[in-house]
């Protein structure tokens, strides 16, 4: 990109960090997840979506809940992916405190269960 004189912003940073997680490239994806927080990128719900994704399916079930805080945390309101896919790592956790608990916010947030 720098060579055609584009300089890369938040979102372009955010769409790689999400196109590293769906193809499977973990590595990448959290070490860009990494700086973004040290960099203090804007990132939106489709990114940290992924990144819980990341977490959920590797087995780092706190990292699913703590990435979802730090969201939260950063003003970034939960789309309904977001939480189904928290909801379906929470499942495979065996952890139905934290399940209803997430469902509940979810309704809360006036989203509507899918």
């Amino acid at each position: 990109m720098a060579a055609f004189g584009v300089e890369q912003d938040d979102v372009t940073y955010a769409v790689m960090i999400d196109c590293y997680g769906r193809v499977g490239n973990v590595d990448m994806a959290l070490r860009l997840y990494d700086r973004s927080r040290t960099e203090k990128w804007q990132l939106g719900a489709v990114t940290f979506t992924t990144i819980i994704k990341i977490y959920g399916t590797s087995g780092n079930f706190n990292g699913c809940l703590t990435v979802f805080e730090e969201m939260k945390a950063l003003g970034v309101k939960p789309n309904l992916v977001c939480y189904n896919t928290l909801l379906d790592a929470m499942g495979r956790a065996n952890r139905p405190w934290q399940v209803k608990s997430i469902y509940q916010q979810l309704l809360s947030s006036g989203l509507t269960p899918g």
